[in-house]
């Protein structure tokens, strides 16, 4: 499905500014995890997972643009006749996103109390260590998800 097509002409120019810039921070992303992985210093793999870490936050669950709001804009900006073909797809990408939420609230967690922020009430207590704690496989499987949408947005799936 070419979805830049379906979108009505007066949101074409948004949709491909915008999906430029989702493609951009997802590679990014997927760089930091790989540079990560073959990274042996330490210092270097900290920065590299702290910056994935908020970089895959923003992507998927942030106060300003990401991935889902992405989707409604192209819901909104979608021709009528072409509806429910989408919609279906969108919602698919909804409930695909539903099943990494305890995953994404983690990640976003790690971002806001303990890198962000450093909220005392959190990032000092190793008893609650576990609301917080990101994996490397988190990451990977939030970047799939992520590359898995901004391959079907640009017409490569």
């Amino acid at each position: 499905m070419d979805v830049f097509s379906i979108v009505k002409p007066e949101k074409q120019e948004g949709y491909l500014m915008r999906i430029s810039v989702l493609k951009d921070e997802t590679k990014h992303l997927r760089a930091e995890i790989e540079l990560f992985k073959s990274s042996s210093n330490s210092v270097i793999r900290d920065s590299l997972f702290e910056s994935a870490v908020i970089r895959a936050s923003k992507l998927v669950r942030n106060s300003g643009f990401t991935v889902k709001s992405f989707r409604e804009y192209i819901r909104q900006g979608c021709l009528k006749q072409f509806r429910r073909e989408l919609y279906r797809v969108l919602d698919n990408f909804e409930k695909e996103e539903a099943l990494l939420a305890n995953r994404i609230t983690r990640l976003k967690n790690r971002r806001d109390r303990v890198i962000v922020h450093m909220d005392p009430r959190f990032a000092f207590h190793p008893e609650r260590e576990d609301e917080n704690r990101v994996d490397l496989e988190d990451l990977e499987v939030i970047c799939c998800h992520l590359e898995g949408q901004i391959a079907f947005f640009s017409g490569n799936s």
